[in-house]
């Protein structure tokens, strides 16, 4: 007697469970002008380098990553034991942008003990933001339109119905919310607190590309004195 094989619609929904991927086609810019003025420009399948005087750009990264922007939730306590309810989200968040992230600029974290008197000594990851750099980030949020924004329900290029609302809308989500989710979720990975952001635009829209399932851009560069003005 044969065995039946698990034909469960669990197994095959791998694809449609990601909380936040990226797409090959979204564009990548990571300027590193760290006294060698390189520019990468890179994308699933291409990358190009470019060499560029010294100061000509601000240090930057430009990226997006896809799926329905979330808030942060605030921690919450349950049988004596404190949670991050966002945990798993800021974790997919997180991982997608690795996946895209050169590996000469991945976080690096090293623990640093003292063999003198068992002592251990605190040491910051190294990022691609360190923390004597103050930072002015700038997202857009693109939230995911309900199936009621598309003729006959069903999601497509150019089937968001005529009379649907536009890109500004008031969706559930607050603005500041969605932008704690990001600046948190980047700790460690970009910079090492997001206490370096200084300055800070958000907006957040419905989404209007392609399928309208989410997306979340982000830029991110140095600031300096001399730019306040």
């Amino acid at each position: 007697k044969k065995e039946k094989k698990n034909t469960s619609p669990v197994n095959k929904r791998k694809s449609t469970d990601e909380i936040f991927w990226h797409d090959e086609n979204d564009e990548f810019t990571l300027i590193a002008n760290n006294g060698d003025g390189i520019v990468i420009t890179r994308t699933e399948n291409n990358e190009n380098t470019t060499f560029l005087g010294l100061n000509e750009n601000k240090k930057s990264i430009k990226f997006t990553i896809r799926g329905n922007p979330r808030p942060l939730v605030r921690h919450r306590t349950s049988r004596g034991f404190m949670y991050n309810p966002s945990q798993k989200a800021q974790e997919s968040f997180r991982d997608s942008l690795l996946k895209i992230l050169p590996q000469k600029y991945h976080p690096t974290i090293i623990d640093d003990i003292s063999d003198h008197d068992d002592v251990e000594a605190t040491v910051n990851p190294t990022v691609f933001f360190p923390p004597d750099e103050f930072l002015e980030m700038s997202v857009k949020f693109r939230i995911k339109r309900p199936l009621s924004h598309f003729v006959g329900n069903k999601p497509g290029h150019g089937r968001i119905r005529p009379n649907a609302p536009g890109k500004l809308h008031n969706s559930r989500s607050d603005v500041d919310n969605l932008a704690k989710f990001v600046m948190d979720s980047l700790n460690e990975v970009l910079y090492v607190d997001d206490r370096q952001v200084v300055s800070l635009k958000a907006i957040k829209v419905l989404d209007s590309d392609g399928l309208c399932r989410g997306a979340t851009e982000v830029f991110i560069r140095t600031l300096e004195e001399d730019d306040i003005v």
